[in-house]
């Protein structure tokens, strides 16, 4: 008996040991190397003395030539050419390495902002010029070639003060010189670091919301991105309107860096810190098929039937799936709300067509909900923006509305969407805020550092609330929680209808979304709808 129990203590340690938890990897960035001396010897000592295993270095920066010394000095120290277009300091500017007037003032400087800045309304900025997109590329080019060659281990690109993110064309720009130049690093499953920094927190609040954000932190993959610079005469003269103490703010993120404990619980919980390196390293291993935009093998549901979409924006057929509901084939002259399903990166038209179609079928019959079209868009990975966006809002839904008993009112049009799909539905409902009537998302987010999109959404705020807009938000406490906290806020200060959960116990997983708040979220979005 004894050597039985010997023997199944010895396997339950061994399966133990296989039943590892999912690892935690942390890629630390310290950006804009080359915009002064005190940012070039800080992100080294946050590299060499700390948890940076990223740097990003701005080329026509007044100290470029340093940086790219002291980076050859440290061959592997990972590095990403920071691509600028703009020049933000008061007390220190620089210019473009090539000729683009179209984007720089009439000393030659780049502009200091992409967008409008409402506090110094006097400022120039990208979108208010009339950019050449030929001047654009001209000059990243030469960026991205000088920075390669000072700098050999260069592996990949990024935007500073994401400047690139002002029109689909700059977009695609980018895209296009990752690729051409082999920089090109896929993080698009990679989740951003939670909030633990900002210019009104003290250093000692920034060690200590990073301490705590390590503590807590799940599962999964993380990008963190600051500035580390020292609380030194140079860097006290940085600075511009609505944000005049960045010498204060960015040592307190060097402290952080730094910090003996934040090293210690790294260590501890075994968080693996990475660099874009090792994530090109797993791109190219696990390289993605490329997209199947027909996928006509759907479950055999009554109601539910595959369809393609001859598409001028995307310039290829598209698939799509409807499901309709009983009441649709009384032959009446009923018609019905539509509700667009957005499926999430990864998925097709056909991946949740099924599941969702038979909850909401459900739902009908509980009298949660009138009886509703469900329409399934293929999205490809493309966050429902750019040609799938057009596809899906200038030809799809005509067609639906063209084809099917719809009821054609915005005021009868639904959004949901989970992860990908779920930041789809609340970008279209903010781009196109009279186009729909209500919006939910499971597992999703909005980045509303992106200015311009922020600016969209304070735009669409009268809107939404003129017109009784509603938006469902919800999220695992295990998947970003606070991916809607500042739209919410803003949700609320305008009075604009929204309901936010946080589901206790839940990752990234669509089923648990859909067994723990599906059925709530559809209440919510039956009592939106006009029909």
């Amino acid at each position: 008996m004894k050597k039985q129990h010997l023997l199944i203590l010895l396997f339950l340690m061994g399966f133990g040991a296989m039943a590892q938890e999912a690892p935690i990897n942390l890629l630390v960035r310290a950006d804009d190397m080359g915009a002064a001396r005190s940012v070039n010897f800080a992100a080294i000592e946050s590299y060499e003395k700390g948890i940076v295993r990223s740097v990003e270095v701005i080329v026509p920066g007044p100290w470029f030539e340093e940086a790219a010394v002291l980076l050859r000095d440290r061959p592997d120290l990972d590095v990403g050419i920071h691509l600028t277009l703009t020049s933000e300091w008061s007390g220190i500017k620089w210019r473009p390495i090539t000729h683009c007037p179209s984007i720089t003032d009439a000393d030659g400087y780049f502009f200091p902002f992409v967008w409008k800045n409402d506090k110094s309304p006097e400022s120039p900025y990208i979108t208010g010029a009339s950019w050449d997109i030929g001047e654009i590329e001209r000059e990243l080019r030469a960026q991205i070639e000088l920075g390669m060659k000072r700098i050999p281990q260069v592996t990949h690109l990024s935007e500073h003060m994401g400047c690139l993110g002002f029109s689909e064309e700059a977009k695609q720009l980018l895209d296009k010189l990752a690729a051409e130049y082999n920089l090109s690093v896929d993080l698009s499953r990679v989740s951003r670091f939670p909030r633990w920094s900002g210019s009104e927190m003290t250093a000692s609040m920034k060690v200590e919301n990073l301490r705590a954000q390590l503590e807590q932190l799940p599962a999964g993959d993380y990008l963190l991105v600051e500035h580390p610079a020292y609380d030194d005469l140079e860097t006290q003269g940085l600075g511009h309107v609505g944000y005049e103490n960045v010498a204060e703010d960015r040592t307190g993120v060097l402290q952080a860096f730094t910090d003996p404990k934040v090293k210690d619980i790294i260590a501890k919980r075994g968080i693996h810190l990475k660099s874009y390196r090792d994530f090109a390293k797993r791109s190219q291993a696990n390289a993605r098929p490329p997209v199947s935009w027909m996928n006509p093998g759907i479950p055999k549901m009554d109601g539910l039937s595959h369809h393609v979409l001859h598409s001028k924006a995307m310039g290829h057929d598209v698939g799509f799936v409807v499901w309709t509901p009983t009441a649709y084939k009384k032959g009446t002259d009923q018609r019905f709300p539509v509700v667009y399903f957005l499926h999430g990166m990864g998925g097709t038209e056909i991946s949740d067509a099924a599941g969702f179609s038979s909850r909401v079928a459900q739902a009908i019959e509980r009298g949660d909900i009138p009886p509703v079209i469900c329409v399934f868009p293929n999205g490809g990975r493309s966050g429902y923006r750019g040609n799938v966006e057009q596809m899906i809002v200038s030809e799809l839904i005509p067609h639906i509305d063209a084809e099917y008993r719809t009821i054609s009112d915005a005021e009868s049009r639904a959004l949901v969407g989970f992860s990908m799909g779920g930041a789809g539905a609340v970008y279209l409902a903010t781009v196109y805020p009279e186009r729909f009537k209500v919006a939910a998302s499971l597992g999703g987010g909005i980045r509303l550092e992106n200015g311009e999109l922020k600016d969209r959404v304070e735009t669409a705020l009268p809107v939404w609330k003129q017109r009784g807009f509603g938006f469902y938000l919800v999220n695992g406490d295990k998947d970003r929680p606070e991916a809607f906290r500042e739209f919410a806020k803003m949700l609320a200060s305008a009075g604009v209808d929204h309901r936010v959960r946080l589901l206790d116990d839940t990752g990234h997983n669509l089923g648990h979304y859909f067994d723990r708040s599906l059925a709530e979220l559809l209440v919510f979005v039956g009592g939106h709808l006009d029909f």
